[in-house]
């Protein structure tokens, strides 16, 4: 499996050509109005339109906000444990020379419960923990085992061997979000299509669980995302992903590191090649080519990739050859 990646990030909302919502508004105003009002295409296309988060002109933010507070209602959260995740994931960023917040300096004041440095965004979610819409592209190429052991024996010397993908998982669920909470109302998983996909790509890996990785990158455009996947890969219990933040195991130095590349929130969220862009960053990890952000001795490594309010969930184990 060989990867790559190119993109120029979009900073504070803005390129050179200016403001981009005022950019997309002329090329498609009509587009550019409906998704304000929360009825743009890439709304119609992930959420119900017309039955839920409509109105206020931030359906995802909003969405996710309600997955928040069914975690609260369900096992109770604490904000400060997305915070935190916030604040690990624009500090992985740092070491990432294509994160789009790389460069980006920020205080405590940018993560406090202040309306002004941090201010509100839906319900009692914050500018901080939303991840920020990136340009940017991926592509992946895929070869069968010959003929990529094939071309490992005439690679130049510098060039790390392929990567392999041991296993991947693909599960969908309901479109609208109350219909999901209804379906797992009883069950120890708020989305089980997450789990299921997570756990058919460890079964194909032929890994008993999270704790035969090394690495995980997953989807985090809200901290809220991050929270619930570490329940959903078994990094935590359901209802003990705090546990995970408190004692630093997914923390760039902790036990099991999560998004050492800065995640959506720090790396940012090019959108369609966003998935893609996970698999680059466990191929680097697991072929020992990540650079400043590598996780020492890291040689099996997972994704998640979710679409809408976790409707599509696609998961991956990627794993190092011997050479």
């Amino acid at each position: 499996m060989r990867l790559g990646q190119r993109g120029r990030a979009r900073r504070h909302g803005r390129h050179r050509g200016g403001p981009v919502r005022r950019r997309a508004g002329r090329r498609r105003g009509g587009d550019a109005q409906r998704a304000r009002r929360g009825g743009g295409p890439a709304h119609r296309c992930a959420t119900w339109v017309g039955h839920e988060a409509e109105g206020d002109g931030l359906p995802w933010p909003t969405l996710f906000e309600e997955i928040a507070e069914e975690t609260e209602r369900r096992h109770g959260l604490e904000w400060a444990h997305l915070t935190r995740i916030a604040e690990i994931n624009r500090t992985n960023a740092r070491r990432n020379p294509l994160a789009q917040t790389r460069s980006w300096t920020y205080g405590p004041e940018q993560f406090a419960d202040d309306d002004t440095t941090n201010p509100l965004v839906a319900g009692r979610m914050r500018k901080s923990d939303c991840g920020r819409i990136s340009d940017g592209a991926a592509a992946v190429v895929l070869a069968g085992r010959r003929f990529a052991e094939e071309w490992s024996l005439r690679r130049p010397a510098a060039v790390p061997r392929p990567a392999a993908i041991r296993g991947w998982g693909h599960h969908s669920a309901p479109l609208p979000l109350a219909a999901k909470f209804e379906l797992s109302k009883d069950e120890p998983y708020m989305f089980p299509g997450v789990r299921a996909a997570i756990t058919e790509a460890y079964q194909r890996a032929g890994i008993p669980g999270a704790g035969s990785l090394d690495v995980i990158e997953t989807h985090d455009c809200f901290t809220i995302t991050e929270y619930i996947a570490l329940e959903h890969f078994g990094v935590a219990e359901p209802g003990r992903a705090w546990r995970a933040v408190e004692d630093g195991r997914i923390a760039f130095g902790g036990s099991i590191p999560v998004n050492p590349s800065g995640g959506l929130i720090g790396a940012g969220h090019p959108v369609g090649a966003t998935g893609i862009r996970m698999l680059l960053d466990v191929q680097r990890q697991v072929t020992g080519t990540a650079g400043d952000y590598q996780v020492p001795g890291a040689t099996t490594a997972a994704t998640l990739n979710i679409g809408g309010s976790c409707s599509t969930a696609v998961s991956f184990v990627v794993a190092g050859t011997p050479g």
